[in-house]
C-alpha cells in the first residue's frame, strides 16, 4: 500500500542527515484547488530541529497558489501548536466541520 501511496503522490520531499532519511512529507491531490499535505514525519532522535518546519515550508512554497491546503493530524498539544506556528487553522476555526471516512479491510484468518 506505501508504495502505491508514494508512486501516486504529487510532490515527495525527504531531508537527510549524513545520508540517510530523517524525514518526509508527501502532497496528493490536484495540485491546483486543492493540496492534501500527507505524511510529514521526522525521526524522533532529531525532532524540533527544524526538519518538519523546512520540510513543510518547501511543500507550501511550491503550492502557495492552491486555493486549499488541507492536512489530517493527531490531536496533541504538540502537534497543534506546529501547524498554528505555521499559519495553519482548525477546522472548527473557520466555521467548518471535517468529515473522513477510514476504510478497514476485514482482518484474515490465520
Amino acid at each position: 500500500m506505501l508504495r502505491k501511496a508514494f508512486e501516486n503522490s504529487l510532490k515527495i520531499y525527504a531531508a537527510y542527515v549524513c545520508m540517510r532519511p530523517m524525514g518526509i512529507i508527501r502532497a496528493v491531490g490536484d495540485g491546483h484547488s486543492i493540496v492534501y499535505i500527507q505524511d510529514l514525519l521526522v525521526h524522533p532522535n532529531i525532532r524540533r530541529n527544524g526538519i518538519g518546519w523546512a520540510l513543510l515550508m518547501r511543500m507550501m512554497d511550491t503550492y502557495k497558489d492552491v486555493y486549499q491546503r488541507v492536512l489530517l493530524a493527531d490531536h496533541t498539544l504538540k502537534t497543534s501548536r506546529f501547524y498554528k506556528s505555521m499559519g495553519f487553522q482548525q477546522t472548527s476555526e473557520l466555521n467548518c466541520k471535517a468529515y473522513l471516512k477510514v476504510y478497514h479491510k476485514p482482518m484474515e484468518r490465520t
